[in-house]
């Protein structure tokens, strides 16, 4: 038995080694704890990029419409407790405590996102709450919230993204995707893709298609798509469209296109897609400082010099940041992938202390959770 919140946590972050895909087992402890997921309403999300920014804007909808709603996301960036929100507040110590011995009693192995995904359940039933908004976390057949029953799914993006896992073509990628849809029950969708089309006709669910966009708070065009589903999705839940545009107007996303400082941003794009958007947004308002630096550091397996050269290039000025993470690639290795490149190294401290002194100069801080999370802290 685990005695306090600080032994809980050690726990949970020690069964991230644990990387054994498969649905049998999460299935065997939601059984014991009685199927916590079908006691709420489901709103489950995917893609490769932009769903974390989805599921927060329906949640910030429903919040506002009075709905009793809570959503689990991934990652988080100071408090894991962030995974697991309710309408004000997160998940107290003492439940994430109790919850986790419950999922020990259960007596069966289980990995990180396994822990955190019966977390989110029992704890959200036992919040007696009508919605969850749930993002997928590794977006495939075998992620652990895909034994939920929703009530409407949505694809927001296929590209390519953790290709040890997902094979090595679009196709594959989306076929894996596609599997969030469940019989009967609609999906949302912005992208024509054929295998998404068959996978929803074969289970006879709808298909609801948006091409639009809408206006939102948060920066950037992609963002307008992002908020054309979460539109559609709680307009299928009854919540008047007036409403819904209303409130798009105030949603919180942090880590994505976030201004810091006037000029400090802070966006964890970490693979193609993400990178050229953000590439794209800073094309835009490069007129407005006198030079960008690029600050970033990477999480381990990530191809560095295959991104850098692909979407920066070596004309530009970079900041490796300097920061312990045991998900973050060694200083030493990253400096050997990039020794071609203008570079200096700072830690996240040092580069806010250089925002502040240097405020024609846009500081952009991109790439890696683990790293970002420093410039909170």
């Amino acid at each position: 038995m685990i005695k306090s919140y600080e032994e809980a946590l050690k726990y949970i972050f020690d069964s991230e080694i644990m990387r054994d895909y498969n649905l049998e087992k999460i299935k065997i402890c939601a059984q014991k704890l009685w199927n916590p997921q079908n006691n709420y309403k489901i709103i489950h999300i995917t893609g490769t990029n932009w769903k974390w920014s989805t599921c927060n804007m329906c949640f910030s909808v429903l919040k506002k419409r009075g709905k009793k709603v809570w959503i689990f996301t991934s990652p988080h960036l100071l408090d894991i407790r962030e995974r697991f929100k309710t309408n004000d507040w997160l998940i107290s110590e003492s439940d994430f405590l109790e919850i986790i011995n419950k999922i020990l009693s259960l007596n069966v192995p289980l990995s990180y996102f396994e822990n955190c995904t019966l977390i989110a359940f029992e704890y959200f039933k036992r919040a007696w709450c009508e919605y969850v908004v749930i993002e997928v976390w590794m977006w495939w057949l075998l992620d652990s919230t895909n034994i939920v029953n929703s009530e409407i799914t949505s694809i927001t993006s296929i590209w390519y993204d953790h290709m040890e896992l997902l094979w090595h073509t679009l196709e594959d990628i989306a076929f894996q995707k596609a599997w969030i849809i469940k019989p009967g029950k609609p999906v949302v969708i912005n992208i024509h893709n054929k295998v998404i089309e068959n996978i929803a006709k074969g289970k006879q669910s709808p298909i609801i298609f948006t091409d639009k966009s809408i206006p939102t708070n948060m920066i950037w065009d992609y963002q307008k798509k992002n908020a054309a589903l979460a539109y559609e999705i709680c307009k299928f839940i009854w919540v008047p469209e007036s409403i819904i545009l209303w409130w798009l107007q105030e949603v919180e996303n942090k880590g994505r296109l976030e201004y810091i400082r006037d000029n400090l941003l802070i966006d964890w794009a970490h693979n193609e897609q993400w990178l050229e958007s953000l590439q794209n947004y800073l094309s835009q308002i490069n007129n407005k400082y006198e030079k960008i630096v690029y600050c970033f550091s990477a999480k381990k397996g990530k191809d560095i010099k295959k991104l850098i050269i692909k979407r920066f290039w070596n004309d530009k000025e970079y900041i490796i940041v300097n920061q312990k993470h045991n998900m973050l690639e060694n200083l030493e290795d990253i400096i050997l992938q990039l020794s071609w490149i203008n570079y200096q190294i700072n830690t996240a401290k040092e580069i806010i202390a250089l925002s502040k002194e240097n405020k024609n100069t846009l500081y952009v801080v991109f790439w890696s959770l683990y790293m970002i999370w420093w410039f909170y802290s």
